[in-house]
């Protein structure tokens, strides 16, 4: 192979990966809560590689909102009688676990922060992020407020 041709292969990797990455930083989710923020899981085991989802938490909430323009690929019911929402947004997938009631069903087109469901204050809802069946960690592109009486949050933005 010619050293021409090594260095364009090369280019173009350099280049498919910076888009790739561009493509991650571009996008901006809004928080599933208007006041709302997250935290790290508190679990008893810690997973290897780490488990890549936030714990939503509000005591001024009541509604779940769409972290972006999507559609609602599934609604599930949960072992305990609460709801899984799934949205997806070009090769992304957003899973909310913990919704009270769900307003959505398959197929419905969300707008970004339009209710998705209700939520009980005081529970938790599971935010997860995937790419493909690629975990993403959501931190980074969320967009949260952190109330100031809540210790183990943090704020979720660049």
């Amino acid at each position: 192979m010619s050293n021409k041709f090594k260095l364009s292969v090369l280019l173009c990797s350099f280049l498919f990966c910076k888009q790739m990455i561009a493509q991650t930083d571009s996008l901006r989710l809004v928080c599933p809560f208007e006041n709302g923020s997250g935290r790290e899981p508190k679990e008893a085991y810690t997973w290897d590689p780490p488990d890549k989802k936030i714990i939503m938490v509000t005591k001024l909430d009541s509604i779940i909102r769409s972290c972006i323009n999507a559609t609602v690929a599934a609604v599930n019911p949960t072992e305990d009688n609460r709801f899984e929402v799934v949205i997806y947004h070009k090769n992304y997938y957003f899973w909310y676990y913990g919704v009270a009631k769900s307003f959505v069903k398959r197929g419905d087109l969300l707008k970004a922060g339009q209710t998705l469901g209700t939520y009980t204050p005081g529970t938790e809802v599971e935010f997860r992020m995937f790419e493909k069946e690629e975990p993403i960690d959501p931190r980074k592109l969320l967009d949260c407020k952190t109330p100031n009486d809540e210790s183990d949050s943090y704020r979720i933005k660049n």
